[in-house]
């Protein structure tokens, strides 16, 4: 996976509660702000735009059987849209965050009705190129 903003900066973490009924922070807040493009963070299709609670949520839901949410974010590609990974799917709406105010997109990953995973723990490391000196 990738970053799905072009200039990551995580203002919150991600915090599992220890048990799924308690409060926590399933998942990560990056900083962004209104009209910033979102970015497919790997291959998927965008299985929910719409309202949720009164803020505007994306879902997509990738192949490997597990989804991302971001809220809040105005979907530009339509539901049931393949993406391709580093596809712009979506834009940082207006309004607030129930993690931040308005300088945040919250991006959370599950892997089943209960289980959230920590985004920043899928992101692929980039390699790392040593060019050796011409001579």
């Amino acid at each position: 996976m990738d970053w799905p903003v072009r200039h990551p900066e995580v203002l919150q973490d991600f915090d599992a509660p220890d048990k799924p009924w308690l409060a926590g922070h399933r998942g990560v807040d990056l900083a962004s702000h209104e009209g910033d493009e979102l970015i497919a963070p790997a291959a998927g299709y965008i299985s929910f735009a719409g309202k949720v609670a009164g803020k505007d949520v994306v879902v997509i839901t990738h192949p490997q059987g597990f989804r991302s949410t971001f809220e809040p974010a105005q979907a530009v590609a339509r539901q049931g849209q393949a993406l391709k990974r580093g596809e712009v799917f979506a834009l940082r709406s207006s309004g607030e965050s129930n993690h931040c105010e308005d300088t945040c997109i919250h991006w959370g990953v599950k892997i089943s009705k209960q289980r959230y995973l920590n985004p920043q723990r899928m992101i692929e490391a980039s390699p790392i190129i040593i060019l050796h000196p011409r001579e």
